[in-house]
């Protein structure tokens, strides 16, 4: 009767555990749900707001989390857009905790501080990329990016490993944009927080495109000199023109060769 007693104790205490369970797993889905379904609100909510700008535009800023933000800025916006994204990013900075701060540092290295926009948001305002205004824009945010975010890693006493990969890309990226980037984070008198291997990637990607540079340059200048030759020889018929010291010389030669014939005559007669 005990051993009985015991085991449906057992039963019983086993099935309140599964359904303690059930439920549980149940508000966990009922939770994920809600902030999916938040997320998507507030990511057509900064679209919309993106968009049209206007009073709501700083609203919707607040309100959306950081990967709102940097999926807005992935999917390319207006320059002006872009820089109301940026100083919210940065403003935020000093409310994460390391870990959060560590990955929104990864994500802005890994797009190159989005020098390269993609095409902006059809329909909304702004200039485009290639007008000198919106670059000046486009280097002004990524300098705020690279400031706010990127750089206290270096204050920390860390330095992003992503530096080795993102730091030959960004000083290709935006047509010129990210040179300027780099040279002006280079000016300042804070530590870069490239890294001796940072360095080393950056110099090799320049030493590679010197390199391929010279070589594309000595290629054209040899085409250029066979064109020339190829064109000189065409224009002339293919005859061979002597310079005035060349046709003394010439001349020289064929009475040497004439004596030595006389001479030959001569002995043999």
């Amino acid at each position: 009767m005990v051993e009985e007693a015991e085991h449906t104790e057992a039963e019983h205490t086993e099935a309140e555990q599964t359904e303690a369970e059930q439920t549980e797993a149940e508000h966990t889905q009922d939770r994920e749900d809600e902030v999916r379904r938040l997320s998507v609100t507030g990511a057509r909510t900064l679209h919309e707001a993106l968009r049209h700008g206007g009073d709501g535009l700083s609203a919707a800023l607040r309100e959306a989390d950081d990967g709102l933000l940097l999926s807005a800025l992935d999917e390319g916006l207006p320059a002006e857009r872009a820089t109301r994204v940026v100083v919210e990013l940065v403003r935020r900075a000093p409310e994460r905790g390391p870990r959060l701060a560590d990955a929104v540092c990864e994500k802005v290295l890994l797009a190159e501080l989005y020098l390269d926009s993609p095409p902006p948001i059809p329909g909304a305002a702004g200039g485009s990329a290639q007008d000198p205004g919106a670059r000046r824009l486009r280097v002004r945010n990524a300098l705020m990016l690279y400031e706010g975010l990127v750089r206290p890693y270096a204050a920390r006493g860390a330095v992003p490993e992503l530096m080795v990969c993102v730091l030959p890309g960004l000083w290709a990226a935006g047509e010129g944009a990210g040179r300027e980037v780099v040279r002006r984070v280079v000016e300042t008198r804070q530590t870069t927080g490239f890294g001796e291997k940072g360095w080393k990637a950056l110099f090799a990607g320049v030493a590679e495109e010197c390199r391929e540079r010279e070589e594309a340059a000595s290629r054209a200048a040899r085409r250029e000199a066979r064109g020339r030759w190829w064109r000189r020889g065409a224009e002339d018929g293919g005859r061979i023109d002597l310079q005035p010291g060349q046709l003394w010389v010439s001349v020289l030669l064929g009475f040497i060769a004439v004596a030595l014939v006389l001479i030959v005559v001569l002995a043999v007669g």
